[in-house]
């Protein structure tokens, strides 16, 4: 009787114990924790495209990527030849530029478009070369001074930016340079060109905030008169709060120029008519197709 007790205890006992041993040292356990999620991987999908992020400094995040709906709808019209069509769903994705009389196609793909990013107050441009499409609370802005071959996103000041219902209209035009001087700390001031191409918020106040690009002569004392030309992303009020808010640069110098206020109070009383294009982008969720 013993012995098959003993001969028993080893059959359900100590052969398995055994076992899971010597099992454990050839093929050990999952640790207990759970393994690590796996990325996703870039995959096409029927019916979307797919795009990669931006880094600030306008690098491609490999590992960063979105699906965009390949559906598009009509959101606004320059002329019969030029308009805007959004690419996505709901009112939101991407924005392209068509030029058909001139076989320009250009996808604004730094620039994510949502239906809350869609301005509602009246947008007119009338400018050829400068093509600017705002935002509804006006953070920033995609520009183009080429006539819509290429678009930079222009962002605007802290200071500048109000909400959409606050303004009246916006406007973008084909203008004539305006000289004026920079002045920046700790350097001596240099001449600045204002490029004529040149996009208005005009405010329900009367308020305007002025947004373009420049190019200025910068001393670089070891190597005599340098240019630069550089995109200035920023808009700055016309009037007292531009004043009160900042030594604001090249624009802290120009609104004491004769020119520019003569300009910036025209825009105050420009009337757009007759005008070509519609008055407002128009999205319809669902209409995409």
């Amino acid at each position: 009787m013993k012995k098959k007790l003993i001969t028993l205890f080893i059959t359900l006992v100590v052969i398995p114990v055994g076992s899971v041993v010597i099992l454990s040292d050839i093929a050990p356990f999952p640790p207990t924790e759970p393994m690590p999620l796996m990325p996703p991987k870039p995959e096409p999908r029927d019916g979307y495209q797919l795009f990669y992020s931006f880094a600030r400094n306008g690098d491609v995040l490999k590992k960063s990527f979105y699906y965009v709906s390949t559906k598009r709808q009509v959101i606004y019209r320059y002329d019969a030849d030029r308009y805007l069509e959004l690419q996505g769903e709901n009112c939101s994705g991407h924005i392209w530029f068509h030029d058909d009389k001139n076989n320009i196609h250009t996808l604004i793909q730094k620039r994510f478009y949502t239906a809350y990013d869609l301005p509602k107050y009246h947008y007119y441009n009338p400018g050829k070369q400068y093509i600017a499409i705002p935002t509804q609370n006006l953070t920033d802005f995609a520009m183009s001074v080429d006539g819509g071959r290429h678009f930079i996103t222009a962002e605007v000041s802290p200071m500048a930016a109000v909400p959409g219902d606050e303004v009246n209209f916006f406007i973008g035009v084909d203008d004539s340079p305006i000289q004026g001087i920079y002045s920046e700390p700790g350097k001596r001031n240099a001449p600045i060109t204002i490029s004529g191409n040149t996009g208005y918020f005009v405010l329900k106040n009367g308020e305007v905030i002025f947004g373009a690009s420049y190019n200025y002569d910068d001393i670089d004392y070891g190597q005599g008169l340098k240019v630069y030309p550089i995109y200035y992303p920023s808009a700055a009020f016309s009037d007292e709060r531009i004043r009160d808010g900042s030594n604001f640069g090249a624009y802290d110098r120009l609104i004491d120029n004769q020119e520019y206020k003569n300009r910036v109070e025209s825009i105050k009383h420009i009337q757009p008519e007759p005008y070509q294009g519609w008055d407002k982008i128009r999205c319809e969720v669902g209409a995409e197709k």
